[in-house]
């Protein structure tokens, strides 16, 4: 069981008992992080090399803006979706990438009503579609952002531009505080209780007010699923896979004052990773059951362990993987997510994941 910390704890890595306390933050996405968490290895791997581990989304935030966004903790590792950290480090904390996972996600859908007369992309020529826009300045957009790059990708597939559509802007109240949640399990059986047809984007394709949004995922699977929307894009079933650079790939992110201080607390968490990759590419099933109930919800196990059928869930820092998380990095910068840009393989300190694989046995084929 992880530990609850303090406010304060979040913004100072404090000295004495504490000093190796390192805290962890997981995006709903599934990264064998969470497989690694749920079985034990993480907190195993961590204690062994004398760290203690703690959630950070435990504590309370009273800011508006997520430490788990801006990466803002000195002690902070932190896996999920890319353009948080790609954000973070380009404008507001200094970071380490240690591992990429390129599972090979499906980049996303464009969702219409099952009883509009649109079967293809094309068929939007002249019609509004939606975009979901936070009203929280502070951070940076992170729902916004993955769904303007599929909408963009799905017009040029289309032979469509922006000008040939009207973008939508459907605001949304992204500034309210989450109240704490002692893991992400926790956190996500709050958020699986909200109805997917309730979220704004889905208010407004449902009311007419547009024509088309981008979705994802689990989302995509329980919409197709009420007979109420139908998918006429799917960025996943093309052969590029520079179209399912969105949010993905996958990143490891840590603290640089972690990495500097203490690297065998990175290196810890990464066997874990590994370990847990390895053990889902192998067991596929019980690991759509992990996600299912840790990471994010499909609508039913079945349907998770058919949506990653074929992921290679092992961390890695493979040329394709980082070439993935440049396209993701040059898209928000041309697009205003970011302010500065930076080198992303300036970013990569590869020598903690070389060291976590060094010291496991060869994966068995």
């Amino acid at each position: 069981m992880t530990s609850t910390i303090s406010e304060q704890q979040v913004r100072q890595w404090t000295d004495g008992t504490a000093k190796k306390d390192v805290f962890y933050s997981l995006c709903p996405v599934p990264v064998a992080s969470h497989v690694a968490l749920d079985l034990g290895w993480i907190d195993e791997e961590v204690n062994r090399a004398g760290g203690k581990l703690s959630y950070l989304r435990a504590a309370p935030d009273d800011e508006g803006l997520w430490p788990h966004v801006g990466h803002r903790s000195d002690a902070l590792i932190r896996d999920g979706g890319n353009s948080p950290p790609i954000w973070a480090r380009a404008d507001i904390s200094e970071t380490r990438l240690v591992a990429i996972t390129f599972a090979n996600d499906s980049g996303g859908h464009i969702l219409v009503r099952a009883d509009s007369d649109f079967f293809r992309v094309a068929d939007l020529k002249g019609k509004k579609i939606g975009l979901v826009k936070g009203l929280n300045k502070s951070k940076i957009d992170f729902l916004r952002a993955p769904s303007e790059r599929g909408v963009l990708l799905a017009l040029k597939l289309a032979g469509l531009s922006p000008a040939d559509v009207e973008i939508v802007d459907i605001e949304h109240d992204d500034t309210a505080v989450e109240p704490p949640s002692r893991s992400p399990a926790e956190r996500l059986i709050r958020l699986s209780k909200a109805d997917p047809e309730q979220s704004v984007e889905v208010r407004a394709l449902a009311e007419g007010r547009v024509d088309a949004i981008f979705s994802r995922g689990g989302k995509t699977s329980f919409l197709e699923r009420s007979g109420k929307y139908k998918v006429i894009e799917d960025l996943g079933r093309h052969p590029d896979w520079t179209l399912r650079a969105n949010n993905t790939p996958w990143v490891t992110t840590v603290s640089a004052d972690l990495a500097d201080r203490y690297p065998e607390l990175v290196v810890a968490w990464l066997r874990a990773a590994i370990r847990a990759g390895r053990w889902i590419n192998a067991n596929r099933y019980a690991a759509a059951e992990i996600f299912n109930r840790t990471a994010t919800r499909y609508p039913s196990v079945a349907d998770f362990a058919k949506a990653i059928d074929g992921f290679d869930f092992v961390p890695n820092l493979s040329e394709q993987a980082i070439a993935g998380v440049e396209i993701e990095k040059n898209f928000l910068l041309k697009h205003g997510y970011i302010e500065r840009d930076f080198d992303v393989r300036s970013w990569i300190e590869p020598q903690f994941f070389d060291e976590a694989l060094a010291s496991l046995p060869p994966a068995r084929n």
